[in-house]
C-alpha cells in the first residue's frame, strides 16, 4: 500500500539526502459511551500522516505532514535536511535493511473488523444496564464505554527496508459509584481482546460492582509499617509508572537509579521482569519496531540481577549493544524508547496464600495520584490508596484512604511471595498479585 508516495519521496530525496526513512500511519477508531441508556459520545475518528527521518552529513532531521501531494512530499524532504542543520544531537545514526522475524503473529481479527456497530452499542449500553441493577447502593455508572481501532504501519529506508503492519483490538469498561451513608467508592473493571463474542458486558459490570460495594464502610488504619500486598492490577500500576528507569535513553541522560547497575542483583530472586514484543496474544505485539527493527522477548530483570535495558538503534550503538527492538515513535516524533508487552512474571502459588504469610496484611486495590506521588528518577513514591486489612489470612473490613509510601527499589528487593494470578492491563503493563516484606502506611 501507497506504493506512489513512498516512491515520490525516495526519488526525490537520493541526491539530498545521505539516507532517509519513511513512515506511513493510517489509524480509524471508534467508541461510544452510555449515560442512562442514551449515546452520550460517538466517536469515529480517521487519522493518517507520513513523515520522514533523514541522515545528512552525520545529522538527522525530521519532518511530518498530514497532507497527501506531492508538492508536500518534496516539502517536508526539505524541511528535515533544514531541520538537521540545527539538531543537537552528535550521536551517529545509521540505517540498515533490517531482517524480519520468523514466526506469525495474530495481531488482526477479520471478524473483529465486521462486528456492526449497534452491537457496540448494544454492549455498552447492558454493562450500565447490569451494574444499575446489580445492588441499591449503585448511585451512577459515569464510564460505561466501548472502543475499538485499527492500525496500518508501513516503514521504508533508502537502504533497502519495506515492511508493513495491520493490527486491531477492542476494549470495553465500566466504572461505577455506590454510596452507603456518606461514605462513597468506586470499582471499575474492563476487557480487552479481538475477539468480540468473549465481550460479556454482564460479567464486567458483576466486577465493577463487586469492586466498588466491597470497599465501602471502611475504618482508619492506624499509620505504621505493615506487610503489603499489591493485587494484580495495582502490581501493574507500580511496574507502569517506575517502566521509564528500564530505558537506556533514561539511564544515558543519568535519569534512571539503574545507572551503572547492570548485572548487578538489585531485586529479590524471585523477581524476573520481561518486555516481549512478540507474546502470543498480546495487545503491544508487533513484528518490528518504529525503526523497523525485528521484535524480540527482552529479559530485563532475571532472578533478581538487572541483565538489559531497553533500546533503540541510537541508544544501543552508544552503549556498543543491540538494539532490543524498542524503538518508538510517531510519525509527528522524534525517536524515543517505549516497552511493548512489559510484566512481572508470575508466581506458582495462590493468591489467598499471599495473605497467610503475615498475621496482618494490607491489599491495595486502588492507587491514585501516579504522576504527582512517584517520581521515577529517584524511586520514591507517595500514593494515595484504597484496599483492605487482613488477619491471619481472613478479610477484616475495608479501610478508609491511606498513604503508601516507598521506593520501588526497596520493594522489588522486598517481594516475599509472587502469585499465579497473572493478567496485563489496558496498556500491555501484566503482572500477579506481590506480597511485600513490608511499606509504610499513613492512615
Amino acid at each position: 500500500m501507497y506504493d506512489k508516495e513512498f516512491n515520490t519521496i525516495f526519488e526525490y530525496a537520493k541526491d539530498k539526502t545521505d539516507d532517509i526513512e519513511i513512515m506511513l500511519v493510517a489509524d480509524n477508531s471508534f467508541s461510544v459511551r452510555i449515560n442512562e441508556q442514551e449515546i452520550e459520545s460517538f466517536k469515529y475518528a480517521d487519522s493518517k500522516g507520513i513523515s520522514v527521518r533523514v541522515i545528512k552529513d552525520g545529522k538527522v532531521g525530521y519532518a511530518y505532514t498530514e497532507k497527501f501531494d506531492s508538492e508536500t512530499f518534496r516539502m517536508i524532504v526539505d524541511e528535515a535536511i533544514e531541520n538537521s542543520k540545527f539538531s543537537e544531537n552528535d550521536e551517529v545514526v545509521s540505517l540498515e535493511n533490517y531482517p524480519d522475524i520468523d514466526v506469525k503473529l495474530n495481531v488482526f481479527s477479520e471478524e473483529l473488523d465486521k462486528v456492526d456497530v449497534e452491537e457496540k452499542i448494544k454492549f455498552a449500553k447492558e454493562m450500565e444496564k447490569f451494574a444499575k441493577g446489580l445492588d441499591k447502593r449503585v448511585f451512577n455508572v459515569p464510564y460505561s464505554l466501548y472502543g475499538d481501532g485499527k492500525s496500518f504501519l508501513r516503514i521504508a529506508n533508502s537502504k533497502g527496508l519495506n515492511k508493513e503492519d495491520t493490527q486491531n483490538s477492542a476494549y470495553g469498561f465500566c466504572v461505577v459509584l455506590t454510596q452507603e451513608e456518606d461514605d462513597k467508592r468506586s470499582g471499575l473493571d474492563f476487557i480487552i481482546g479481538r475477539d468480540f463474542s468473549k465481550f460479556d458486558a454482564k460479567k464486567i459490570a458483576e466486577k465493577s460492582v463487586e469492586k466498588a460495594v466491597s470497599l465501602l464502610g471502611g475504618k482508619q488504619i492506624e499509620s505504621g509499617k505493615y506487610p503489603v500486598v499489591f493485587n494484580c492490577d495495582m502490581m501493574a500500576t507500580m511496574l507502569s509508572t517506575f517502566s521509564s528507569i528500564f530505558s537506556a535513553k533514561s539511564v544515558q541522560e543519568g535519569k534512571s537509579l539503574l545507572k551503572g547497575k547492570l548485572e548487578e542483583q538489585i531485586a529479590n530472586e524471585k523477581v524476573s521482569i520481561v518486555d516481549d514484543a512478540l507474546y502470543p496474544e498480546g495487545f503491544s505485539t508487533r513484528a518490528f519496531d518504529s525503526e523497523g527493527y525485528p521484535s524480540q522477548k527482552t529479559v530485563l530483570l532475571e532472578k533478581g540481577k538487572l541483565k538489559s535495558f531497553l533500546h533503540n538503534t541510537q541508544t544501543a550503538r552508544k552503549d556498543g549493544v543491540k538494539s532490543t527492538g524498542n524503538g518508538s515513535r510517531s510519525y509527528k516524533g522524534s525517536l524515543m524508547i517505549s516497552p511493548s508487552n512489559f510484566y512481572l512474571e508470575q508466581g506458582n502459588i495462590k493468591e489467598e496464600e499471599l495473605f497467610k504469610k503475615h498475621s496482618q496484611v494490607i491489599e491495595i486495590v486502588a492507587l491514585q495520584g501516579m504522576h504527582s506521588g512517584a517520581n521515577p528518577i529517584s524511586g520514591d513514591f507517595s500514593l494515595s490508596a484504597e484496599g483492605f486489612l487482613y488477619q491471619n489470612g481472613k478479610r477484616l473490613h475495608s479501610l478508609k484512604q491511606f498513604t503508601v509510601s516507598g521506593n520501588v527499589l526497596q520493594l522489588l528487593k522486598d517481594v516475599e511471595m509472587i502469585a499465579d494470578n497473572f493478567k496485563f492491563d489496558m496498556d500491555s503493563i501484566g503482572a500477579a498479585s506481590v506480597l511485600i516484606k513490608e511499606l509504610s502506611i499513613s492512615g
